[in-house]
């Protein structure tokens, strides 16, 4: 990937969403990304999304039992969650599950490379 390629189109902004994030998922994404970034929450929401989706393998991840929730805002690029909508329409799960999928999706694939 070069350089140019991690810029954002003018037109991919980000939008402000409401999700439910289950509370196991947020604190490994809190403890990665202190841990090892100087990225907001919200940045690296969008990088697991769109590894997520570059992987074309959207599956359902079903919320741990007795798992509760977080409700958060973010900042999410518009062709992200336009995408992760596609997803939901190809396989009828709700957009927050798939954005819990794609943060457990990339916490796990992070953890096994360590």
């Amino acid at each position: 990937m070069s350089a140019i390629d991690r810029l954002y189109s003018s037109t991919n902004k980000t939008i402000k969403k409401s999700i439910n994030i289950d509370d196991s998922l947020y604190k490994r994404l809190m403890r990665f990304t202190k841990k090892n970034y100087d990225a907001t929450f919200s940045e690296v929401i969008n990088v697991c999304i769109e590894e997520y989706i570059y992987k074309n393998q959207p599956y359902f991840y079903e919320k741990p039992e007795n798992e509760t929730v977080t409700y958060r805002s973010i900042m999410i690029r518009k062709e992200n969650l336009s995408n992760l909508q596609k997803f939901h329409k190809k396989t009828g799960i709700s957009v927050t599950r798939l954005l819990n999928c794609a943060v457990k999706e990339f916490l796990d694939n992070y953890d096994n490379k360590r």
